[in-house]
């Protein structure tokens, strides 16, 4: 986790402009079981509950790329400043210099048409993502550029400022555009799930467990959107309680005898879930404590989130 409780260096926009609500991460083979004669390669296949929940994984995945690529792109670009500063103010010990990690954008350059049903706004909101990304992309090159040539040695960081101002911009058009999209795409996509799952012997299961998976991703989120540290301290505390709810919840949901073959990853789930809330009794302990292993303890707040999303996916496969 990149300093989810620090708002530093030239990044001087809220970090819930850049966080996504990643509320929306259905496994996308639940649209794949139906014995219908659809095309499942068509964006329009015929079947516009399976179009509309292939549309939002599809979006998910490529949100999650992007959501990685500006955090990425936000701390080089920090780290840049810092290393120039220091730079000019004592060159023979300037630090190190950031690294610059390769991008990948394999989602983002693909093509994605959103389904007739949804409408041409949704595919409006889509390309503005895409295309705001790929700019971003050319502005981390340049500055990439920059870095290997020394510019700096000659214009004294104002090349970084440049590049830095034209960022925010970017990041903040392509985060509201995923914002709007999200807004806009949640609601008929759960509907869509749920009419899709109303005969499915594991419906509750399903989507009570879904419900677990998307409260783990949002504290997770959370994490990186603190402005007042006595509000999120209440705030992640009512979270905890929360989550112990539905965890009970889902432990006294039993599986069918009917669907035995699916009780191991159920099993599995609830006890990824568990385990999470172990991790956020630790979270819990440092805040109270202002202690300096915070971050360190979010970040392993984080990798639990995501062998819960993990068994989730196996779960509902």
């Amino acid at each position: 986790m990149k300093t989810p409780l620090i708002i530093a260096g030239m990044l001087f926009f809220s970090f819930s402009v850049i966080s996504c609500d990643k509320l929306e991460k259905v496994k996308e083979k639940l649209s794949q079981n139906d014995s219908g004669q659809v095309n499942p390669f068509s964006a329009n296949s015929g079947d516009v509950n399976r179009d509309i929940i292939s549309f939002n994984n599809k979006v998910v995945k490529m949100d999650d790329e992007q959501s990685d690529f500006i955090k990425d792109f936000q701390n080089i670009l920090i780290q840049m400043e810092d290393y120039v500063k220091n730079a000019g103010a004592n060159p023979k010990a300037s630090g190190i210099m950031p690294i610059f990690t390769p991008s990948v954008m394999l989602y983002t350059r693909q093509e994605l048409k959103a389904p007739d049903v949804l409408g041409k706004n949704f595919q409006t909101l889509v390309d503005k993502m895409k295309d705001t990304m790929i700019r971003l992309e050319s502005l981390k090159k340049e500055l990439d550029t920059y870095k290997q040539a020394e510019d700096w040695k000659d214009d004294k960081g104002k090349k970084v400022t440049e590049i830095n101002e034209k960022a925010i911009q970017l990041i903040k058009e392509n985060r509201t555009a995923a914002n709007d999209l999200f807004t806009k795409l949640s609601p008929r996509a759960n509907k869509a799930e749920i009419e899709m799952l109303k005969d499915h012997p594991l419906k509750t299961q399903i989507i009570q467990s879904k419900e677990v998976m998307e409260l783990a991703q949002k504290i997770i989120d959370d994490s990186y959107d603190v402005a007042d540290m006595n509000v999120y301290k209440n705030k992640f505390s009512h979270q905890y309680e929360q989550m112990e709810k539905l965890y009970k919840r889902n432990i006294n949901e039993k599986i069918p005898s009917s669907e035995k073959q699916k009780e191991n990853s159920y099993q599995a789930f609830n006890s990824s879930v568990n385990d999470f809330l172990g991790k956020m009794r630790i979270v819990q302990r440092s805040l109270n404590e202002n202690s300096q292993d915070l971050n360190r303890d979010l970040d392993n707040l984080e990798r639990e989130a995501g062998y819960v999303l993990d068994r989730y996916n196996t779960f509902v496969d």
